[in-house]
């Protein structure tokens, strides 16, 4: 058809203006649903236990992106791109859409440690 975009054209255009760069970065800590839901509720946003967060998402628990900076959860739509990082504190680009995050990238900034396993500030 002469006078419309075809969906090659369409897409060049889009790719040319730059619609296809990531979305926002976001940093937070990759946890299970259980225990960031019940730490938000205390107005925490912070990792857990990473073992514990680990074996709970094993269990089938999903996974959540925990901001602290936004105080706010977002669940990951595709775990298996954030399963090898459960329990450590990242970097993340995604799109999000109300309380759901689809990853596009994952990158570790900090590893996970239990509290009980952290040292103690001497006084």
């Amino acid at each position: 058809m002469k006078g419309t975009f075809s969906g090659f054209a369409l897409l060049a255009l889009c790719l040319a203006s730059g619609f296809s760069q990531a979305g926002p970065s976001f940093r937070g800590w990759l946890t299970d649903e259980a225990c960031a839901r019940g730490r938000a509720a205390g107005d925490k946003y912070t990792g857990g236990n990473p073992d514990c967060a680990r074996r709970c998402v094993a269990e089938g628990q999903r996974i959540v992106l925990a901001l602290p900076q936004e105080k706010r959860l977002l669940v990951v739509a595709n775990p298996e791109l954030a399963k090898g990082n459960v329990g450590n504190y990242v970097e993340v680009d995604g799109a999000v859409d109300a309380d759901t995050i689809r990853l596009r990238s994952v990158r570790m900034l900090e590893e996970g440690v239990a509290a009980c396993a952290a040292p103690r500030d001497k006084k």
